[in-house]
């Protein structure tokens, strides 16, 4: 990586002049999101007037999904239900597990443990860019490392980090999980795949997308064996829980959370064709319920409309399930990390909640360093940059308008991800490009890379 930024800097007088701006703007914005922090917890100094409808009344408050999360905690310290929507926009949304997970933190101050959470965060968005890099090095993408390493300056304004430490959510430690999981995955390490495969599944899910690369390039007995001791390790970790939390309330409760997976779509506030603006769910749902009404009809083109998208991907699938293993090394490697990554794509595709893509600038240096169309690579810049910089509109906003830029729900009245979904337009750009050369890869040519550089003839 440092011979990648040296080359950057020695090069490219433009590249001094926006690192330089972009480490400016990340320090800034480091002393915001502390002001930000100490105006929340502890309202009482005085240092800016809250509006009515936060509801402070002078008490302390904590980032609001962390606050979600500690909720959870003492419910389940409680023997209280964990999976209740009541019509909210912020609802806990995790196994029990994860709930007993921060009853230790019930015992620590709010500004403590509010600081060791923005430490977490800043030391797992590190910790991801560099293990993206090993990741392409040990792959032999050095297009892909030269591309991550002029990106730095999209890293250090990126919006869902800055974002993901307003709010303390998972967002960016999960990335951090799903980025070692696909490592440990082309490595085939069981162990370090198990335990990142674990810790995903106490929180969320559908982040475990790297389990696609084994399952449909024919590394059958890795998956299998993988499978084979993730089951166990799950049951393991609830029988902690429940020797914590005790047996009924902890089996109640876990029948609660696949119910409440199964059903949350049914209490969600959505945004219809009366809100104002769409919000940022930037699902395919919502974008329909928004455009056409929430109604059943709608709620059916939605899932036609994701069905679409996701049938080339489906088809690819199916291909590779029936013809494994067909791949030259080198280029089964990119395969590999393109199937993961569309996978990725496609599972927020599905999802009827995008409130984020924070693999997006993993996703655009892989795909930076590894397609030769310059106009390509200028669209996927193009995509991606009015997501990338929704930060720096909000804070000058904030700047220039005070609270008057904040309405109700803590959105920013002048961020155009409010009436224009950016995040599935990265998506579905970024999902179209991996999709377009695994289908030329795996269905008209099986060696159709360079030496190191696998680019599908794109």
């Amino acid at each position: 990586m440092n011979e990648f930024l040296r080359e950057h800097w020695t090069r490219s007088r433009i590249f001094r002049v926006v690192l330089v701006l972009a480490l400016g703007y990340a320090g800034l914005r480091l002393v915001v999101n502390a002001l930000y922090m100490t105006i929340l917890l502890a309202p009482e100094l005085g240092l800016m007037e809250l509006p009515e409808w936060s509801g402070s009344e002078a008490q302390p408050i904590i980032p609001v999904d962390l606050q979600v999360y500690l909720d959870a905690a003492e419910q389940f310290r409680a023997q209280e239900p964990l999976y209740d929507m009541r019509g909210r926009i912020e609802f806990f949304q995790y196994s029990p597990a994860y709930a007993m997970a921060f009853i230790p933190f019930l015992w620590l101050p709010a500004g403590a443990t509010v600081a060791i959470h923005v430490l977490l965060h800043v030391a797992a968005y590190i910790l991801l860019y560099f293990t993206c890099d090993r990741i392409f090095r040990k792959t032999g993408l050095a297009g892909a490392r030269r591309a991550l390493a002029l990106t730095l300056p999209v890293w250090l304004i990126f919006t869902s980090f800055w974002s993901d430490l307003g709010y303390l959510n998972v967002y960016i430690i999960v990335a951090l999980l799903g980025t070692l999981l696909i490592e440990a995955v082309l490595d085939e390490h069981v162990g370090w795949a198990l335990l990142w495969l674990s810790l995903i599944l106490q929180s969320k899910p559908h982040w475990a997308f790297a389990l696609a690369i084994p399952f449909l390039l024919g590394r059958h007995r890795f998956f299998a064996r993988l499978m084979g001791l993730a089951a166990p390790a799950y049951a393991a970790i609830a029988g902690a829980t429940m020797w914590a939390g005790g047996p009924a309330y902890v089996l109640g409760q876990y029948g609660a959370y696949v119910r409440f997976l199964a059903t949350m779509g049914a209490g969600f506030r959505w945004a219809g064709t009366e809100a104002a603006y769409l919000g940022y769910n930037h699902s395919i749902k919502q974008i329909v319920f928004y455009l056409l009404g929430v109604t059943p009809s709608s709620a059916l083109i939605a899932s036609g409309v994701k069905g679409l998208l996701l049938a080339p991907l489906a088809l690819v699938g199916i291909r590779c399930l029936l013809h494994p293993g067909k791949q030259p090394r080198q280029t089964a490697s990119q395969l590999a990390l393109d199937l993961a990554f569309a996978t990725y794509l496609g599972v927020f595709i599905w999802l009827d909640w995008v409130w984020e893509v924070s693999l997006s600038p993993v996703l655009l240096a892989y795909l930076l360093g590894t397609v030769v169309q310059r106009k390509l690579k200028g669209a996927l810049w193009a995509v991606f940059l009015p997501y990338g910089l929704i930060d720096v509109v909000r804070l000058v906003s904030f700047a220039a308008l005070g609270m008057d830029a904040i309405a109700p729900g803590l959105y920013v009245i002048t961020d155009p991800s409010l009436y224009v979904p950016l995040m599935m337009i990265v998506i579905l750009v970024f999902y179209a490009v991996l999709v377009t050369r695994i289908w030329r890869a795996v269905f008209v040519s099986t060696n159709t890379y360079p030496e190191g550089e696998a680019v599908y003839g794109l």
